[in-house]
């Protein structure tokens, strides 16, 4: 009798452990979506379990075939950015002393690396071909471009779940815009994260788009890539991008800038490699 108590006590401990130890993927949810389970269930399992999911875009595109539920989605992209800012960042719960900038930290060395300020130039609209049709039809939408000088950031980033840290000066009201007008931000969110286009010496974003009739100014709402903040202390936040960036450029841009579609106005740009 007591052989038996003590086998299923054994078979209890091993069975916890396992369901400690597994690793939930894009794969698992769609079993347990196709075997009926319903989508509560899934979230549930979703918090209990350790997750390794592909959040990509051919990762999220492959989970909408599979119909998965948006709320399961939802609770996927939350669980992740959960496990990042725990396992990646728990030496960063110390107080963090920086200059007020923008930061990218790099968790291989547990160092932080400053993103360098750089201007948008060179405003223009569209090209010839642009130009002819606005002036035959009159009602074209030639695109208003702003770029940076050069192909590739400064900052190169081997991850495509960067996390960077805002660190803001308190002290003198935030860090600034070349805008006087926008002299003082002091929260991520005044900030786009934008995509930007590699254009043979340059890289450029659109601005907004004029016809002879009316023009919009803005950045396009498909070239704003969403992210997530979380204050840490006074003065500093961490910010994570929603998704898993593809390789490319990017830069995190003042909101107001878009206002004058772009002109000397500093951004912060980097590149996934």
């Amino acid at each position: 009798m007591k052989f038996i108590i003590l086998l299923l006590a054994l078979l209890l401990i091993l069975n916890a452990n396992a369901q400690q130890t597994e690793v939930i993927t894009n794969h698992t949810i769609i079993q347990l979506h196709t075997a009926g389970l319903g989508k509560e269930v899934i979230k549930a399992k979703i918090q209990s379990a350790s997750c390794n999911f592909d959040l990509s875009t051919d990762g999220l595109i492959a989970l909408k075939k599979a119909a998965i539920p948006e709320e399961v989605i939802a609770a996927m992209l939350s669980k992740i950015n959960t496990q990042t800012s725990t396992s990646q960042h728990t030496n960063t719960q110390a107080s963090i002393s920086l200059s007020s900038g923008i930061y990218y930290y790099d968790s291989s060395d547990n160092k932080h690396r400053e993103l360098d300020p750089s201007i948008l130039t060179n405003q223009k609209s569209g090209g010839l071909g642009e130009t002819l049709k606005r002036s035959v039809t009159g009602l074209f939408n030639a695109k208003l471009r702003s770029s940076l000088s050069g192909k590739e950031a400064n900052t190169k980033i081997k991850t495509n779940r960067p996390i960077f840290h805002f660190v803001f000066d308190t002290t003198a009201g935030g860090f600034g815009n070349s805008n006087t007008v926008w002299s003082s931000v002091q929260s991520p969110n005044e900030f786009f994260l934008v995509k930007l286009t590699v254009n043979k010496g340059s890289r450029e974003v659109v601005v907004g788009k004029e016809n002879n009739v009316k023009s919009d100014i803005g950045i396009e709402d498909e070239l704003k890539i969403p992210f997530t903040t979380r204050k840490i202390q006074k003065g500093v936040y961490e910010v994570i991008p929603t998704t898993a960036l593809q390789n490319g450029e990017y830069c995190f841009m003042f909101a107001a800038s878009s206002m004058y579609a772009g002109q000397t106005h500093k951004v912060y740009d980097f590149g996934i490699k």
